[in-house]
Formats: structure tokens, sequence, C-alpha cells
């Protein structure tokens, strides 16, 4: 019997209160991963005694028990493999099939962008407005969406770094570098990455600033987070899509230069002094049909 199986099977001998924590747990399984005991109780509204009680009424007899055993229900469930074993057994690549899919897209940011605070946006760009330096956090699928909103910041003159969460090395040089006047944006989606997750308490802990981009209020770095946008990532065939993670990237990037435009002016007048600098150098620094001098002959190079 899988953990989520086994607190449902408990669930009729639970008392009211212990009934609040087994619910939550069943509602949000992915989130408890990440959950102390003390948190876990505050976010249930029930007393820490109350969900060790709770935890004895299961096989699992503790609450680091119950963890373990959600922690490996969910890796496996959420396993590349084993969802799409699933989904090539339930679905056919039929048109009926193509059209669902792309329906499926749709909603996804259709309720998104329905559902989106503004005024919460508005506040996640004047965020981004305030500080010196914004790191951008991802990983795997999320890292393609800190990917667009990197590069697009970037050009548009924010002093931005990329970090790949993966890679000790680029997460260790953002962290020991980081002032107050900084901030970082960490985006995750289900099965939430646990490096994320420790940036996440370390920034908070260090006074850090982070802004989240993630799917639900129940995400693991939610708390830590000063400002929060939520996208809807469900998938019909993989675990996650990306559609409205792209959509929101796109709206976070194109509102920060509209808000910057003065500061926009002056790193894009500081870049076509250095293009043009290239572009008649003796010998040209980058042979790039932008910058590339074609009234330069071969003999002239010489």
């Amino acid at each position: 019997m899988n953990a989520l199986k086994e607190i449902q099977a408990v669930l009729p001998s639970l008392t009211k209160t212990q009934a609040k924590v087994a619910t939550y747990i069943l509602e949000n399984p992915d989130s408890v991963c990440f959950l102390s005991l003390k948190k876990l109780a505050e976010e249930v509204g029930v007393t820490e005694t109350t969900v060790l009680s709770f935890c004895k009424k299961t096989d699992f007899q503790s609450f680091v028990g119950i963890k373990k055993a959600i922690s490996g229900y969910m890796q496996d469930r959420m396993s590349w493999n084993k969802k799409l074993e699933t989904s090539s057994e339930q679905y056919d690549a039929d048109e009926g099939m193509l059209n669902n899919l792309m329906e499926n897209q749709r909603k996804l940011v259709d309720s998104t962008l329905e559902n989106i605070d503004t005024g919460e946006l508005f506040r996640f760009v004047d965020a981004l407005s305030s500080v010196d330096h914004i790191y951008i956090c991802g990983h795997e699928a999320s890292l393609t969406i800190a990917t667009n909103l990197h590069d697009k910041l970037r050009d548009s003159g924010a002093r931005v770094n990329l970090i790949d969460v993966s890679n000790y090395s680029e997460v260790l040089n953002a962290l020991t570098h980081f002032t107050k006047k900084d901030i970082f944006i960490l985006i995750t989606l289900p099965f939430y990455s646990a490096q994320t997750v420790a940036i996440s308490d370390y920034l908070a802990s260090a006074g850090g600033d982070l802004l989240a981009i993630t799917d639900k209020m129940t995400s693991p770095i939610v708390k830590n987070a000063s400002h929060v946008l939520l996208c809807n990532s469900d998938n019909m065939v993989f675990h996650n899509s990306i559609a409205s993670l792209m959509a929101v990237s796109d709206i976070i990037a194109s509102m920060y230069i509209l808000q910057n435009k003065d500061a926009f002016r002056a790193y894009n007048d500081k870049v076509k002094l250095v293009e043009d600098f290239f572009k008649h150098a003796t010998v040209p620094a980058y042979e790039h049909e932008y910058l590339y001098n074609e009234e330069k002959t071969s003999e002239e190079l010489l």
C-alpha cells in the first residue's frame, strides 16, 4: 500500500483535528516532503502534538516515517518514465488527442493569465527595478524559463545572472557574492527541486530577498518569498507544461523594460558605442552580419 492510500485508510478512525492533518497531506503531498513538523502544524492550524498523534495512527508511526514514505511515493510517481508509461498506454496519437493537447496548452495559459494577481505582478516587477543585481535560478524544465527571462532582462540592460541550481559552483558563487541590494528569482514546479528549496531557505536565513514563480501557494519556496506568481503547469502527457510560465516570463520582461526606459536608453547607447568600435576595428572582432564591416577588403586587412 502506498503512503497516500495508507493515510486514506485510517481517515475513519481519526479525530476531527487529526483528519485535518490527513486531508492536508493528501491534498499537498509534494509540499509536505519539505515541511518541518512545526511548519506543517502551522499550515494545518493544529498543534504539533496533534500531528504526532495522527502519525501514530498510521503504520509509519512517526512524522519522519510519513515524510520518508511520501517522498518515496512522489519520486516514484513523478519519475519521467512512470508518467510517460502511463500516458503512452492511455492515449493515442490521433486527431482527437492532438486537439486535446492543443486545448490543454491553451487552457493552461488562459487560466494562468485570468487568475494572476495583477497587483502582485506589478510589485514583482517593481522589486526587480529597485535592485542592483538579479539572480535567476532554475532546474531542468524550469531552467528553460529562467533562461528566457534572463536573456530578455539582460537585453533590457539589467545586471542579471542565470543560475542552474544543479551546478553547485554556480550556486556557491551567487550565494557568496549577493548583497542586500540584490534579488533572487526562484522557479520550481512539482516535484519541487530540493536544491531550489535549499537556496530559498538559505536566503531567508541570510536576510536575502527572493521572488517566486511556481504552481501553487503550498509550494515550498513560497514561504520565503516577498512576492509570488502562480502558473498552471498541469500536463496531459509529461509532468509539467512550461507554456504558462513562458508567457508570464515574457510579460515580466516586457513590463521591466517599459518601467525602466531611461536605463534601457543609457544601456542601448553604450551597446551602440561598443558595436561601432567593433565594426570599424582593423581586424573585425566578430564576424556577425550586423558588426562586420563589408567595406574592408582582404588587402586592407593585410
